[in-house]
């Protein structure tokens, strides 16, 4: 069976803060804002009328990365002035990124609350006269389920507060979307949202000088790219198109399943990536363009051409440089573990069900334009055998598909299907175009333990948690559909050094990415393997209810939090590159 799911997406790199299309007119609110912060309080107890700022703070930041505030829990609050040289009937408040909650109010008015982590969000501003105004902001970090529904205490990386890739405020909320509909013949359909009509004539601009005349339907029309380039990783080549104004990038490709094979652009597929942070020991989850690009060419060094962004939507800039750079992305909306049990009952709960389903849609639609993203993923290792979880598992793949955005669903599992006796058995990834799964046997800290070097080489390859197992199982459960490896790895604290691979050493490190790299890639059902992870991560502050994190962080990484290569890089590069 083929699932045929092609697109040309839309994004323009040269005005980050306006990922989906360049429109007319737009306020940069970066830079330094007057701030105060509030311990331990919610932004609704601190968010009061005329508060004395005490402090500086820059926007994008974290605030809980200053030495002042060094992580501490509770509300920042912020306030600058802007200037408007005309009056404007609308304007949308563009926030690429918050930790974890925000409200915010300009000229002592709420205009909304950010309740999306992670998320690039638009709070409409309604008219807004010329000269002078206010806004302010109240930023809370507190893991509070109370007033946030999708962040959890035993969630395996760090809640930073602040504002993450920025603010800006936009003039016109137009968008182009670009749908590829034959990239052979180079055939798009471009859509035109939130323009005056949906029935009109327009003279389409591509690359800056090849105009095609064409009739909006609906806000759709469909056309064929002057000179097409194909997008791949190999040549990402990126066009450019302009109605009434509007601008946007985009790039043609078709990504695609074909039985057990994933297809770009008609050929087969094979993924050698990493899971990627977005978090750096200094910067927190504020990681600047320097360093995703740095990023970028390190996991290329390496012969990597995919990303997976756990656990949460990335950065529009980043996958703009994905875009630029031929780097393939699984974006994945915010959830970790998330379980339907009598304990603890997220899944079941009507408000958490509500914002997965907003904030999957909400990805969606701020990632459509991007020839870089390939998957839309969700609920990282949820409890997917249980109905509950089933049933929204279901849901969000149809919000996915309703979008008709041109990326393949799927999601992680850590249950196997018809997999060890007593334990619990995934019955919900049949929905998805292709199966991932995340599986640590020999972790460090498992009972399983690393054994000697002959034992982990088993264990790794056809263990009951084995690469050959697991593939086994599902192709049980849920036959002709890809699997992929979406989470496999162990730690290594970049400098331990022990010539007898103890745990917790580098060398332990690099032969476990060795065993797991050989017996991944030795498996031809696999559609590939992303590494967890490309670099270290803040977690835990001190201790969590899953394990204890040293140094409060998620050792895992190929790269320190520095991006400082340990001994399993080398490792990875020989594999990946078939070296």
């Amino acid at each position: 069976m083929k699932i045929s799911t092609s697109i040309a997406v839309a994004a323009l790199s040269a005005v980050p803060l306006f990922c989906d299309a360049a429109c007319l007119g737009g306020v940069d609110l970066n830079g330094s804002w007057e701030f105060r912060f509030e311990e331990g309080k919610s932004a609704e107890e601190a968010f009061v009328a005329d508060f004395v700022a005490t402090d500086t703070m820059i926007v994008p930041g974290c605030f809980d990365m200053m030495p002042k505030w060094l992580m501490k829990k509770g509300t920042g609050l912020y306030r600058r002035v802007f200037e408007l040289d005309r009056d404007v009937s609308a304007a949308w408040l563009i926030i690429d990124g918050v930790g974890l909650r925000a409200k915010f109010k300009i000229d002592g008015r709420e205009i909304g609350v950010d309740e999306f982590p992670w998320s690039r969000v638009e709070l409409a501003t309604g008219p807004l006269k010329a000269g002078r105004h206010i806004i302010e902001a109240a930023v809370d970090n507190r893991i509070d389920i109370r007033t946030n529904r999708l962040f959890f205490p035993r969630y395996d990386f760090y809640s930073f507060g602040g504002f993450f890739h920025g603010l800006s405020l936009s003039l016109d909320n137009r968008i182009l979307r670009v749908r590829t509909r034959d990239f052979e013949k180079g055939l798009v359909e471009i859509e035109a949202v939130n323009f005056s009509k949906t029935h009109f004539d327009a003279t389409i601009v591509f690359d800056g000088v090849n105009k095609v005349d064409a009739t909006f339907k609906a806000g759709r029309a469909t056309v064929r790219v002057p000179k097409c380039k194909l997008w791949s990783p190999d040549s990402p080549n990126l066009h450019t198109v302009v109605v009434d104004g509007c601008a946007a990038r985009f790039g043609v490709r078709d990504i695609r399943v074909d039985g057990t094979h994933i297809l770009l652009n008609g050929k087969r597929l094979i993924l050698k990536g990493v899971n990627r942070h977005e978090s750096h020991p200094d910067q927190g989850a504020a990681t600047s363009e320097e360093l995703m690009l740095r990023d970028i060419q390190l996991l290329k060094s390496i012969g990597g051409n995919f990303i997976r962004g756990a656990h949460y939507p990335q950065a529009q800039r980043f996958l703009d440089l994905c875009d630029e750079n031929g780097i393939l992305v699984w974006e994945e909306s915010l959830g970790w573990g998330n379980l339907a049990t009598q304990m603890d009952r997220e899944v079941r709960d009507p408000i958490f069900r509500k914002l997965q389903v907003e904030q999957t849609r909400l990805m969606v639609r701020n990632s459509f334009n991007h020839p870089s993203v390939i998957f839309f993923g969700f609920l990282n290792e949820c409890q997917s055998s249980e109905e509950d979880v089933k049933s929204l598992v279901e849901e969000l793949a149809a919000v996915i598909r309703a979008e008709d955005s041109g990326r393949l669903v799927t999601f992680a599992v850590n249950r196997l299907p018809n997999g060890v006796v007593g334990q619990e058995e995934d019955i919900s990834a049949g929905c998805c175009d292709v199966i991932s799964f995340n599986t640590y046997p020999g972790w460090i800290d498992r009972s399983d333990g690393p054994g000697d070097k002959e034992s982990l080489a088993r264990l790794i390859k056809s263990g009951p948690y084995g690469v050959d197992t697991i593939v086994a199982c599902f192709e049980r459960r849920y036959p002709g559909k890809p699997i992929l490896i979406a989470e496999m790895g162990t730690c290594g604290l970049y400098g331990k050094r022990d010539p007898a691979g103890g745990a917790w050493s580098e060398e332990f490190q690099a032969e476990y990415f060795d065993d797991v790299l050989s017996a991944a890639l030795s498996n031809t059902r696999l559609s590939g393997v992303t590494l967890w992870q490309f670099c270290d991560a803040r977690s835990y502050h001190r201790r969590g209810p899953v394990r204890v994190k040293p140094l409060s962080t998620n050792l895992a990484g190929l790269f320190d939090g520095y991006r400082r290569p340990k001994l399993a890089v080398e490792v990875v590069r020989r594999h990946f590159k078939g070296k």
